[in-house]
């Protein structure tokens, strides 16, 4: 035998040694076989079209249910790890049994959940589940209380809401990859659907992927007012300023829960800035206001949609009473080449700036602007007779 086949006869002993070593063919050991369920998370639901979950999140809790809508496992993770793109929640074939559909859901946070229960401020609420309770048990509520108002209940304005996320309604499809990017379709009522996984079937002895498609719910909204006709005479402490809507609850599905309470929002912070231009201009004015709230509906009722009220604190005088998903749907006109319909365009968008001008005691136009873009649109105000 030459020199040549005894080296390739040794060569070809190496491998068979290690594919008999290797998790393909062993079956008595399969510690560092890569098996069972690899989840990970996109949040590219957004105005910007960009995955922006490892930026934005800070926890994240997946549910696991089975065939029959009943929990069988749940994780919950926070801080560094969640930074990392393509950060995956493991469960081995132990915890889910091979050769089962399993259904996926998740609702997610800025930071750990009892880090944002220890704070100021309004608190988003989950419901705790236990292995065998239902997907549809799945639920979160904002704080609430009596104060202000007979009618309606405040949410504190101690500090700014924390933000949350709640699973992307997705296709009822059964996969066991995962996609390269996800792709979104929308329905007629202006929401949509993504090839992002909701239920997937585990593969015994493989690794088995899918991704989770979240959404957000908590919405930032910037108001500036300006007078025209004495732009010296605008303060924040003189207006009042506040958004009614019923919109505290949502469900496992990520509805907005009917009939809630009706809740009052008010700015977390006002302020007024001053410019003084001298010469003939002199100073001016404005009065500005955050406020933040949860999921924004569009309804075709319009008497369900929110409303956005400006009033005068002197003596009550309504400055404006707004349908406020109307108003700011006009936004996106931004960004036309999308399409969006008003539904997806308000759970894509969550940062808002509307521009009001004031003449005495009623609003002449308001403008709503886009920053990253430079662009606003004026709507100017018309009385009907």
């Amino acid at each position: 035998m030459s020199v040549r086949h005894i080296i390739q006869k040794g060569l070809q002993m190496i491998v068979v040694a290690a594919l008999l070593t290797g998790c393909n063919m062993m079956k008595e050991d399969r510690d560092d076989c890569p098996t069972g369920l690899y989840v990970n998370f996109v949040y590219d639901y957004n105005i910007q079209r960009a995955d922006m979950f490892k930026d934005h999140v800070g926890s994240v809790t997946l549910y696991v249910f089975d065939e029959s809508d009943k929990l069988v496992a749940q994780r919950t993770v926070i801080g560094s790890e969640l930074s990392v793109y393509g950060y995956n929640i493991h469960f081995t074939e132990d915890e889910l049994a091979p050769n089962h559909q399993y259904r996926l859901s998740a609702i997610a946070l800025q930071k750990d959940w009892d880090a944002a229960l220890s704070t100021k401020g309004a608190k988003y609420r989950h419901t705790t589940l236990k292995n065998g309770d239902d997907w549809k048990s799945i639920a979160v509520n904002l704080d609430r209380k009596k104060d202000s108002h007979p009618k309606y209940f405040d949410i504190s304005t101690a500090a700014p809401l924390d933000t949350l996320w709640h699973t992307q309604q997705v296709m009822d499809a059964v996969s066991a990859t995962q996609p390269t990017a996800t792709k979104y379709h929308e329905n007629k009522d202006g929401s949509a659907t993504t090839n992002a996984i909701q239920k997937v079937k585990v593969v015994k002895d493989v690794p088995t992927y899918a991704t989770v498609s979240l959404i957000r719910d908590t919405n930032h909204l910037n108001i500036s007012l300006r007078e025209l006709d004495n732009p010296e005479n605008v303060n924040a402490d003189d207006y009042e300023v506040f958004i009614l809507d019923a919109n505290g609850d949502v469900d496992y599905q990520n509805k907005v829960v009917t009939p809630t309470d009706s809740l009052i929002y008010r700015p977390y912070a006002a302020w007024t800035t001053t410019f003084d231009a001298g010469g003939t201009t002199g100073v001016e004015r404005s009065a500005h206001y955050d406020l933040m709230f949860n999921r924004l509906m569009y309804n075709t009722t319009t008497d369900k949609n929110a409303v956005l009220c400006i009033r005068k604190k002197s003596d009550g005088t309504e400055v404006a009473v707004i349908n406020l998903p109307y108003i700011l749907c006009e936004g996106r006109m931004a960004y036309e080449i999308n399409n969006y319909q008003p539904q997806e365009y308000l759970d894509r968008e969550y940062d808002y700036r509307l521009e009001f001008f004031l003449r005495g005691d009623k609003w002449e136009y308001v403008n709503i602007c886009i920053d990253v873009l430079s662009w606003a649109k004026r709507i100017q105000y018309v009385k009907f007779k």
